[in-house]
């Protein structure tokens, strides 16, 4: 019985421990793929977990529902076949503005760092 229990409780702290790190570090999608204009390659926008999400806060006038969303993610991109091709954050992952150029994607919001930029390689996957 206690090997039993034992076991059981190490599967649990298995998983929780998965959940977390998927939580903190990979993310959990926001939003649907969006495909580049020649189908090679789509980004998907992931946010993740925020402890101030859990505080109930009070927007300022003016503020809009921005504070709703303020919360850091990744923007990656990927192959048609699925293959990550790059990645950058940005601290409000919701409001970020992506665009594709000839041979990188792009992304604008409210992290004014520069580093919101992926070149795509040239194969196209």
């Amino acid at each position: 019985m206690k090997k039993r229990t034992r076991i059981l409780c190490a599967v649990v702290a298995v998983f929780l421990a998965f959940q977390g790190y998927y939580a903190f570090y990979y993310g959990y999608t926001y939003e649907k793929p969006y495909y580049s204009p020649n189908q090679a390659f789509y980004y998907q926008k992931y946010r993740l977990f925020s402890w101030s999400r859990w505080i109930p806060s009070i927007g300022m006038p003016g503020d809009g529902a921005q504070s709703l969303y303020n919360t850091g993610g990744y923007v990656r991109v990927f192959r048609a076949d699925g293959t990550l091709e790059g990645q950058f954050y940005n601290n409000c992952v919701a409001m970020t503005e992506v665009h594709w150029t000839g041979d990188s994607i792009v992304g604008f919001g409210c992290d004014e760092s520069g580093d919101n930029l992926v070149e795509l390689s040239a194969d196209g996957g």
